[in-house]
């Protein structure tokens, strides 16, 4: 556990009105961060205001602010400040990104006289943007914990991996997020779309278990944020409201779902993970097979995994006009082997989540209409359950 850096505190704390602004800063540098601003500006216009970047300088820095009605995020990059001032205002997002991308690399200089941003690259190239106060600009949230939970960022983006299991509509609104949670003291990860449910049990240890709160996190947001980091470690706190993460040039706010995730039951399907018999597949045959069983139209990418007459394990599919079938004849398992159906594409994604270097996937099953549960070889953290298929 961590204290609260003063990243936030460095906010300027009024909206500062001066004319002088001027400063420089390299292309890439501030597109790249404007890039992840851009994830986070709603694409609606239904609050104008938040169709705006707020910049802040402070000093040779510059904090630069999006914010949508669920997420927050401020980044901070150094300046030139040749101006010498400090002030606010409003950067027009989509069109201020838009420009901005389309600049030659090299040094930018930012000069703001009243309502309009002069941007000069290259030679002799300049471009003009109208800006607004900054005054009506939401405030930040402003956490009420000081304590946060460090994490590898590797460990953090094994988890955003749940985000491709979670339901990508909004029919079941609680099944669109990423529930974090007390895993036996370790810090776990679910998510479900009710066809298959992913389980991630770090080894990141929850240190004050009775004050821990979980949170049930917007999928898709969730994973922009984690591939945006770059760094070796992000801070992780969970309020009564908020996921907040943190790095070292960054903070980020994503407001929690307000719903109940159905955790107890999946426990319950999760007792089944060591029933039934367990065989080994060589991952990367297992992907070749799939690939090429998905490029036929067969129904509800139905592939089927069972015994032949030879005693060999084989995976096929048809389709009315085609069909594949691949004999794995290295797999050790018994003639009793269940004849199992599965979503093929759901299967691939289930295979293909592990980290490099893991040659095998474990498959257990219980009987025809029981769910698998695939796991892999050197690494039980992670364990992806799928239902099959008729």
């Amino acid at each position: 556990m961590v204290k609260l850096l003063d990243l936030q505190e460095q906010e300027i704390s009024e909206n500062v009105v001066v004319n002088d602004l001027q400063f420089e800063i390299e292309h890439e540098q501030i597109l790249d961060v404007l890039t992840v601003c851009a994830k986070i500006v709603p694409k609606s216009g239904s609050i104008p205001i938040l169709q705006n970047l707020k910049f802040d300088i402070k000093g040779e820095t510059l904090f630069i602010t999006a914010m949508d009605t669920e997420q927050s995020l401020l980044q901070m990059i150094p300046i030139t400040n040749t101006g010498g001032s400090a002030g606010s205002f409003l950067f027009p997002a989509r069109e201020g990104i838009d420009l901005l991308k389309r600049l030659p690399h090299g040094n930018l200089t930012f000069v703001k006289e009243g309502w309009t941003i002069h941007i000069s690259y290259g030679k002799r190239g300049k471009a003009n943007l109208k800006i607004l106060s900054s005054e009506e600009y939401p405030n930040l949230p402003q956490p009420v914990t000081d304590e946060f939970l460090q994490i590898p960022s590797q460990v953090l983006r094994k988890a955003a991996n749940a985000a491709r299991f979670a339901l990508g509509d909004d029919k079941t609104p609680a099944l669109t997020g990423v529930h974090l949670y007390n895993h036996e003291g370790k810090l776990g990860f679910v998510a479900t779309d009710r066809h298959r449910v992913f389980r991630y049990v770090t080894d990141v240890d929850i240190l004050d278990p009775d004050q821990f709160v979980s949170a049930l996190i917007p999928a898709i947001a969730f994973k922009q944020i984690v591939d945006s980091f770059h760094g070796e470690q992000v801070d992780l706190s969970i309020t009564k409201h908020y996921l907040i993460l943190r790095e070292k040039n960054s903070i980020y706010f994503g407001r929690q779902l307000d719903l109940t995730f159905p955790l107890d039951s999946l426990n319950v399907i999760f007792r089944g993970e060591n029933k039934g018999m367990q065989l080994s597949i060589n991952q990367s045959e297992l992907n070749d097979t799939l690939n090429r069983a998905l490029s036929l139209d067969a129904t509800n990418n139905r592939v089927t995994l069972e015994v032949d007459e030879y005693g060999v394990f084989v995976v096929h599919t048809e389709s009315e006009n085609s069909e594949v079938c691949d004999p794995f004849e290295d797999v050790a398992v018994g003639e009793d082997f269940p004849v199992m159906k599965f979503n093929g594409r759901y299967l691939k994604d289930a295979i293909t989540i592990c980290d490099k270097g893991i040659q095998n996937i474990h498959l257990r099953v219980s009987g025809s209409s029981l769910p698998g549960f695939v796991s892999f070889e050197g690494d039980p953290s992670i364990m992806v359950v799928i239902n099959p298929v008729r």
